[in-house]
């Protein structure tokens, strides 16, 4: 049997890791000498619609795999299907059909979030971030269209800077996990939503923390239509859908 072929620089050296590269590409058609490249993987995840089944055997031989497969189908589950009402296909995951909820368990869920949130940056020593998540006085609830984002660096507030970039890096700071900073990327890319990758990517870091999963929460929003905006440093805002609309 022939060797292995030694790794060339900027290629993983943990078998493991080059394994679950390795069975990615598989999976999609990448040539093995092609699965080490930066973007591989981008739209990795969208080959799989509309039920994700092809991803069965995917994470195979990591401890979580159950868990990543998990979550996985609960993401196609509700957005895997990507075609358009008007005909076109979507080129991310669209919640386009959100189930109708009581705005309590949306309450209930926005609160939760925040105090998952403040928890896991208390334990990961973030002393700016998590007094500026305890300042926040209210998740107030409203139903409609979301508002735009503020473009302008001069209209962010620093709990909004705290969302858009302090916490997309949170979960990773203190897990030493070469497969998850592989997987950061194609996982991104499922929506462009930090928030929803480090959900679906939990069980690659939960060992490292000792909170619960802070990102729960926020996967049960997004299944429901809800967003989420930021205009001042007390409050955060989620915008849930008109269900008679």
């Amino acid at each position: 049997m022939n060797a292995p072929s030694p790794a060339q620089p900027g290629e993983p050296t943990d078998p493991q890791h080059r394994r679950i590269l390795t069975q990615m590409g598989a999976a999609v058609g990448v040539a093995e000498q092609d699965v080490f490249s930066e973007d591989a993987f981008v739209g990795f995840f969208q080959s799989f619609r509309p039920d994700g089944l092809g991803l069965s055997d995917v994470f195979d031989g990591l401890p979580m795999a159950d868990d990543l497969q998990a979550r996985l189908t609960r993401l196609f589950d509700v957005a895997g299907d990507d075609r358009r009402p008007r005909g076109g296909r979507d080129a991310y995951f669209v919640v386009r059909r959100p189930q109708r909820v009581d705005p309590d368990q949306i309450q209930a869920a926005g609160d939760d979030w925040l105090r998952r949130l403040t928890r896991l940056a208390v334990e990961c020593d973030d002393v700016d971030l998590s007094d500026r998540l305890r300042g926040v006085r209210r998740v107030r609830l409203l139903e409609g269209a979301a508002p735009k984002s503020p473009k302008e660096d001069c209209d962010k507030t620093g709990l909004f800077r705290a969302f858009d970039s302090d916490i997309p890096t949170l979960a990773g700071r203190s897990a030493n996990s070469p497969i998850a900073e592989s997987l950061r990327t194609p996982y991104y890319f499922i929506t462009c939503d930090p928030h929803l990758r480090d959900y679906l990517m939990w069980p690659l870091y939960a060992s490292h923390h000792r909170t619960e999963d802070p990102f729960e929460p926020y996967f049960d929003l997004w299944r429901h239509g809800v967003k989420f905006r930021i205009y001042r440093e007390d409050q955060i805002d989620l915008y849930m859908p008109r269900w008679d609309e």
